[in-house]
């Protein structure tokens, strides 16, 4: 993404310096000049030029954050190194990799709820047909999206996973 910054802001450099240098020909240099700024200056303000879809990882998910009700730390788990971890409630059956039977809302926590799946350096996150539902906070929004069964969603540091009531942060 630094390298595509860069390109682009190099092409409108090269325009108006190309259209400033370009004798008897005024009024293509200030158009030229005008449309750079324009252009430069709508990059600035939506803070660069990104593909529609794609996420700047500045950091790869290491671990998932219990948080209370008033957003402190109460549990983490390392996921660093993972290809698959199963959050829920450990029961007769045990399995799980994140459990949440000890948390306040653990009776809304499906035994199987949602699972984290690791691609490349991916992390997706997908509800298992739970009872109450996996929503999903995307970092930098406040928008809470309740999650489709079995389609995954991807995730990133800063995501807020909601599972049932519990509030996990992608960190």
């Amino acid at each position: 993404m630094v390298f595509l910054n860069v390109l682009i802001y190099g092409i409108l450099a090269g325009m108006v310096i190309y259209a400033l240098l370009r004798p008897l020909h005024y009024k293509l240099q200030m158009a030229t000049v005008a449309v750079s700024a324009i252009i430069a200056s709508a990059l600035v303000w939506t803070g660069g030029p990104r593909s529609i879809g794609v996420r700047e990882r500045a950091e790869a998910v290491a671990k998932i954050v219990l948080l209370d009700d008033d957003g402190e730390r109460v549990k983490e788990w390392f996921v660093k190194g993972e290809t698959s971890v199963l959050i829920g409630k450990n029961g007769h059956r045990g399995g799980v990799d994140i459990d949440l039977s000890d948390c306040e809302y653990a009776s809304l926590v499906s035994p199987e709820h949602a699972v984290l799946n690791r691609v490349g350096d991916r992390w997706y996150i997908e509800d298992t047909e739970s009872h109450s539902g996996t929503g999903l906070r995307k970092a930098g929004s406040s928008e809470t999206r309740r999650l489709v069964a079995e389609e995954p969603q991807e995730i990133g540091t800063g995501d807020m996973v909601f599972i049932a009531n519990t509030r996990l942060l992608v960190k």
